[in-house]
């Protein structure tokens, strides 16, 4: 049968599939008198619990309709035969692959049928299917059989490597980040059912943070990492078929970033997205392809229930909620599994950040350059990227000769604040991404960092027997919202079980006054009840009886309650 690309053969693996909504539904194929056998998730159930945290996880599935015929509660998959089998109230969309993509898929596939690797780069504007096309060219060459093969001969080197570089919509890792995978298990789920970076479908080589959903925000920083990353690929990966995946933006200075990963990498085949232009990003991506350039037909989403800044809130809130893999065999996002719990009933790390036993060197930011006064408040209640520092030669400009050693300030809680004036990176050739951590509190007297992160304990310790460090990037991640409010809806839900909907106001630090009282605060709860929000009964300027959750990034005011 075939399934989002891929050909899946009776070898007795099981291959996972999530098929939410908010995605194109992937369709079903099989010769004739073909016996499917379809099994139940066990672990879906946790990826669903995370709806009672937050509405972007919520009526995407075959969530029971109450009286109406809906599924059975039990069952976690729907067989729809046709758009007119789907749950009420729900649009959805095949994943299918036009004739023009099928003929291009074939010739891309038949480039490596002697073993030959090769390079595809997939680039055109936003929303034109470069997420789909790859995601379905992957799947294709992952599935394949060598000519003349009934199976994959033993030794020799299987699956594809992927440079992910759309720090908005990665496949793979997280959003802020660029990555090298190396894929050995057809894709067959959305980005955020496999959020984690330790995943047994695929293996992410090497992770930079760009702490930032965009290359604009510092192209000079993007470049050095796509260079680093394609470098990493020819020395680990060589032997594989490589598929690059790149960022919608084709105009100004990311045609210019286009134009220079197309020189470096030097693809076999350069796939424009889309028969409509623009002229000008046409022209210079034709001349930069020293070999084969074409065209395709962009095959936007006729209908979306979540935009991008939604899909990149959920992959992160995914990630955070992601348990190590329990190692079950085969396809898509198998082995990952989640946890449904708020993460204010999570235990934090408490990892020092001052004395002769810090677990970090300090706190880098990229862009923003943040007064050291003001760091605590910046960073409290926010993602920040865990870099590990591989040379010193990482820290560039930033490291003080004498001692070896980056030039850093204290902020008056104590927190190490490495020195950046010039707005300096770090150099990707010494340094690597190991995850995304959020800062959940500081404790001034004890002078940590509560941090929630999935990053597995044992990989953190590696990194400190090798005699390396652990610098903790700040940039512009989009803000955790999703983070603040998850107690909320649960509690909200376990009291009037969904049954109201309740007014959510996002504030930001920037805009607001850490010693301004909230309103009727004799009836506020203890803001350390639930971390970054205060809830707010009354009616001054709302209606009697409502209920607004501010949330409040300044969890500086309940340092060091736990």
């Amino acid at each position: 049968m075939t399934v989002a690309g891929a050909t899946l053969r009776a070898d007795g693996n099981t291959h996972w599939v999530h098929a939410p909504h908010c995605h194109a539904i992937p369709v079903l194929r099989t010769r004739e008198h073909t016996r499917l056998e379809l099994h139940v998730d066990t672990d879906a159930r946790a990826l669903r619990q995370l709806g009672r945290l937050s509405p972007l996880f919520r009526r995407m599935w075959n969530e029971p309709t109450g009286t109406d015929g809906g599924p059975h509660p039990a069952s976690t998959f729907q067989i729809l035969y046709s758009s007119d089998d789907a749950p009420k109230k729900c649009i959805i969309q095949d994943l299918v692959s036009p004739a023009e993509w099928n003929k291009k898929l074939s010739s891309l596939v038949a480039l490596g049928a002697d073993g030959r690797a090769f390079t595809t780069l997939v680039c055109g504007p936003k929303s034109a299917g470069k997420s789909t096309f790859s995601k379905i060219l992957t799947n294709r060459l992952v599935t394949r059989r060598p000519k003349g093969s009934r199976a994959t001969p033993p030794g020799e080197s299987q699956g594809v490597a992927v440079l992910d570089l759309d720090p908005g919509q990665p496949e793979y890792a997280v959003p802020g980040t660029l990555s090298l995978v190396h894929v050995t298990q057809p894709n067959l789920s959305a980005p955020f059912t496999h959020a984690s970076l330790e995943n047994p479908a695929f293996r992410v080589l090497r992770c930079h943070a760009l702490a930032s959903v965009s290359p604009a925000s510092d192209p000079d920083c993007y470049r050095e990492c796509v260079v680093n990353l394609h470098d990493e690929y020819r020395k680990a990966l060589g032997n594989l078929p490589l598929i690059i995946n790149t960022p919608g933006w084709i105009l100004g200075t990311g045609l210019e970033l286009l134009d220079e990963i197309i020189n470096h990498t030097s693809p076999s085949e350069v796939v424009y997205m889309s028969e409509e232009g623009p002229a000008e990003a046409v022209e210079l991506l034709q001349a930069a392809t020293a070999n084969v350039f074409s065209t395709l037909p962009s095959q936007p989403a006729e209908f979306t229930s979540r935009t991008g800044a939604h899909l990149r809130a959920m992959q992160t809130m995914s990630y955070f909620h992601s348990l190590p893999p329990n190692g079950r065999p085969s396809g898509g996002s198998e082995g990952q599994n989640w946890n449904p719990a708020p993460l204010t009933t999570i235990r934090p790390w408490q990892v020092k950040y001052a004395g002769p036993n810090s677990g970090i060197t300090g706190i880098l930011s990229y862009d923003y350059q943040s007064p050291p006064e003001l760091l605590a408040d910046t960073i409290n209640g926010a993602v920040l990227a865990a870099v590990e520092i591989e040379d010193p030669k990482a820290y560039r400009s930033l490291l003080d000769q004498q001692s070896a050693t980056p030039r850093v300030s204290r902020t008056p809680e104590g927190i190490s604040l490495i020195r950046n004036p010039d707005d300096s990176t770090l150099d990707p050739r010494y340094s690597q991404t190991v995850g995304l951590v959020l800062v959940r509190g500081i404790d001034v007297t004890r002078q940590c960092l509560q941090l929630i992160t999935p990053i597995p304990l044992q990989k953190m310790q590696g990194i400190g027997k090798l005699g390396r460090h652990i610098v903790l990037v700040h940039g512009k991640f989009d803000p955790p919202n999703w983070a603040y409010t998850e107690d909320l809806y649960q509690r909200s839900g376990e009291e009037d079980a969904g049954a109201r909907t309740l007014e959510v106001e996002h504030r930001d630090t920037s805009e607001d006054d850490s010693d301004m009282e909230p309103e009727n605060v004799g009836e506020a709860s203890d803001i350390t009840a639930v971390p970054w929000v205060e809830i707010l009964k009354g009616h001054e300027k709302r209606p009697v009886g409502s209920k607004v959750w501010r949330v409040r990034r300044d969890l500086g005011r309940s340092a060091g309650d736990g």
